[in-house]
């Protein structure tokens, strides 16, 4: 389809109004997600070419991708319900400030180091649904402790979840993993620096910056090393799991280096004090060491086969754009898929916490007092992330997604470099994974620096880095990480904080990667 400026922005039309409603007007994320799904529909009807088919199977793999996607929110929400009526946040929040009693160090420490961990065992929203509240229960502010490890996190992405974006990107290019991991890895290395220091900034302002430049310096080139090294023996797989670690390692050893006196804390209830870390800790224990079982290569082959995903076949718009098959899609695996372990975890939990009645209640009582709180904060995020979801299948089904990004890099023609790291964010924010986005973008971006004469490798890369960094301002990450810190219409604010950041961080990636695409063609 010829593009022409009218096309382009009833393409983007869903976009803004999302933006719009969420940002400018305050509507809770159901309402805004309900009514760009709408607007989708229509311009994908009227001007796109869908036909009713077409959009039914579309709006069917939005429902797809929002159960494997709410069967972690509910879960994650579920799991620290447990944990928080137990009291052990409480015990692990009172643990965090036992090893640093510097503020800035446990926000480092857990949204931008922790969280980054975290994502590369689980991903798929597991971290900032995990760590957002244990920063309340410390004191954090509820906004700032989601937008820090929304914005902290977000260059794990990539690398993380067993690499699965990583893994995706190969796919849709054909480029070796080896030349990609390590050009990623490059340009991961920019972001890294840039999301510790908003992460600071975010917390502190410019006192936090001043405050935390050598943290960040020392603490960004381990992750910086780590991420290249895995990359440069082949396992990439780790690289965002070996990096976390090494993060940690970092600030842990700042914490006991600048450890002053520590501050007295109130006395916790007798459950609370009779509670110790390890037994507080033990559901998230569970998280990480089943995640790490699940991953051993023999018993991931023989639980591979348990599964659940729908077969949609091939179709097209009456204006030519094609939609290829699809086997499984968004399949859920019954035994790795996060949402069993963290449901495991949380029965695990359960027996740990309600052994000898230690929380006063039964053991019935207290799953039925959990499951009450999960499902009252859980239905209205639901409703929000599968319009948004919805949408954004109707949106690249009928050809509007990839309209938009055409329009944008015939715009820009010689600076395409610099926007290339916006389309893969474009794509995460749209979809709500980077992995999505490589598959959605990932060869359009290759095809189009070839033809500008750019180098494709490194367009490629700038596509997965960008999808990462995007994870920030996807409505769907965001409403993850609202549900169980401030539930009922914080998400606008949410993205408010978090997009100024990610579109800074975007800038420098893409300025970098500008740099380098004049110097190693």
């Amino acid at each position: 389809m010829p593009l022409n400026v009218f096309m382009w922005l009833l393409a983007f039309s869903p976009i803004l109004l999302l933006l719009t409603g969420m940002l400018l007007f305050k509507w809770e994320a159901p309402k805004a997600g309900a009514l760009s799904w709408f607007i989708s529909i229509a311009v994908a009807w009227s001007f796109f070419g869908a036909n009713p088919k077409l959009l039914a199977l579309a709006n069917s793999k939005g429902i797809s991708l929002s159960i494997y996607v709410l069967l972690i929110i509910w879960s994650a929400i579920f799991l620290y319900n447990i944990v928080e009526r137990a009291g052990a946040a409480h015990v692990i929040s009172k643990m965090m400030q036992e090893i640093s009693d510097d503020k800035m160090i446990q926000c480092l420490l857990l949204s931008w180091c922790f969280t980054s961990l975290l994502q590369g065992i689980a991903g798929f929203g597991v971290p900032v649904a995990v760590v957002a509240p244990i920063m309340v229960a410390m004191g954090f502010d509820p906004i700032t402790s989601v937008t820090c490890c929304l914005i902290g996190h977000s260059w794990a992405i990539s690398f993380g979840s067993m690499g699965s974006s990583y893994n995706a990107i190969q796919l849709v290019t054909k480029i070796p993993g080896a030349l990609i991991g390590q050009c990623m890895a490059l340009v991961f290395t920019i972001a890294i620096f840039s999301t510790g220091f908003s992460v600071a900034y975010l917390y502190d302002g410019n006192n936090g910056i001043r405050k935390s430049i050598p943290l960040i310096l020392c603490t960004g080139t381990v992750i910086s090393f780590a991420l290249c090294f895995m990359n440069f023996i082949g396992i990439a797989q780790l690289a965002s799991l070996a990096a976390g670690i090494g993060g940690c390692l970092v600030l842990g050893m700042w914490a006991f280096i600048r450890k002053g006196k520590k501050k007295s804390i109130s006395q916790p209830s007798q459950n609370i004090r009779e509670m110790t870390f390890n037994m507080a800790a033990s559901p998230y224990y569970a998280v990480i060491l089943l995640s790490m079982i699940l991953q051993v290569p023999i018993i991931k082959s023989v639980l591979s086969p348990y599964h659940w995903g729908l077969d949609y076949p091939a179709i097209a718009t009456s204006l030519g754009h094609t939609v290829q098959a699809s086997a499984g899609y968004s399949r859920i695996q019954f035994f790795s898929h996060p949402a069993p372990i963290l449901l495991v975890s949380a029965v695990f939990g359960i027996c740990v916490f309600t052994r000898k009645q230690a929380c006063g209640v039964s053991r019935r009582d207290f799953f039925l007092a959990c499951l009450s709180n999960t499902v009252r904060k859980c239905v209205p995020t639901s409703v929000g992330i599968a319009a948004t979801v919805m949408m954004a299948l109707v949106m690249g089904d009928s050809g509007m997604t990839n309209y938009i990004a055409r329009g944008i890099a015939t715009i820009l023609g010689k600076a395409y470099p610099i926007v290339s790291p916006f389309i893969g964010a474009l794509g995460t924010f749209i979809t709500g994974s980077n992995t999505n986005s490589n598959i959605m973008f990932g060869i359009m971006q290759y095809e189009t620096a070839i033809m500008l004469g750019k180098n494709a490798v490194l367009i490629a890369a700038a596509q997965s880095v960008g999808g990462s960094l995007g994870v920030a301002i996807a409505p769907s990450a965001i409403m993850t990480g609202a549900a169980n810190v401030c539930p009922g219409g914080c998400e606008g604010e949410i993205m408010k904080v978090t997009m100024r950041y990610c579109l800074v961080n975007l800038t420098l990636v893409g300025l970098f990667v500008l740099f380098l695409g004049k110097h190693y063609q």
